[in-house]
């Protein structure tokens, strides 16, 4: 992996060496040929071969399709609580990621891959920390992720952990070689203000909670309110990103 990106960096090294990189590790071969042919991803038309998607995406899109692939990979270990289901988390997590992409295209177009990988990676420090602080995260994650309960997760970590799952995201990230404009993302996830380092999408969809089954559109009067987005806009990107993201996390398994 670290082979990988780094040659997807290097602007000396070729298309055809990235490809053929990509075809000698089965597992990230068919995971990212199966991700971005999912509708969640954007293209217009599938992709039947690794050389099609790496001449097709170029080199920051699927750069961050490959962090993508491989951070789920390092986090379904076999170690997590048994109350924290790492099956919904990702579930989640592609609901994010299809919202994210759905309000970039129409929103800011130019950030459409960023949005998309900082929707589905923004909180990837939560498994870290129910696997590290058991019973206590537990007594936070579990009521803040109630339907109807209006508490910010941010402010539960910091208040009771000394910790959030935003900052120790960003660090993860860092770690791991992220683009730093990822990195400002998931570090400022959770920001209502406007910014301009912070995609509109981005934040839109950090207001979700880890709970796949709440429906995407029962933001839409928050949204509205906060961001001053058009509901029925927000609305029709909402149940189509629904749809998409059950695709996506079928191509992410």
């Amino acid at each position: 992996m670290i082979t990988l990106l780094g040659k997807l960096r290097d602007p000396d090294c070729s298309v055809t060496a990235i490809a053929d990189d990509l075809e000698v590790d089965p597992g990230l071969h068919v995971r990212v040929l199966k991700t971005v042919n999912a509708v969640a991803f954007g293209l217009s038309h599938k992709v039947s071969s690794i050389h099609h998607a790496v001449s097709l995406l170029g080199r920051a899109r699927l750069e961050s399709l490959v962090l993508s692939v491989a951070v789920k990979n390092n986090l379904d270990g076999e170690n997590m609580p048994d109350w924290f289901d790492m099956h919904l988390f990702w579930r989640a997590a592609a609901r994010r990621a299809a919202l994210a992409r759905g309000l970039a295209q129409r929103l800011h177009p130019e950030t459409q891959s960023e949005s998309f990988t900082a929707g589905l990676l923004q909180d990837m420090a939560i498994p870290v920390i129910a696997q590290s602080k058991t019973s206590t995260y537990q007594k936070l994650y579990e009521p803040w992720n109630i339907v109807d309960n209006q508490s910010n997760l941010i402010e539960l970590e910091q208040n009771n952990l000394n910790l959030d799952h935003a900052t120790i995201g960003a660090q993860m990230a860092r770690n791991w070689g992220f683009p730093t404009s990822l990195i400002g993302m998931i570090n400022c996830h959770h920001t209502t203000k406007a910014s301009a380092e912070i995609p509109l999408s981005v934040q839109i969809v950090a207001m979700l909670k880890g709970n796949p089954e709440i429906p995407l559109t029962d933001l839409a009067a928050q949204v509205g309110q906060l961001f001053n987005l058009d509901q029925n806009l927000y609305r029709q990107l909402a149940e189509q990103a629904q749809e998409d993201a059950d695709e996506l996390i079928e191509a992410l398994r």
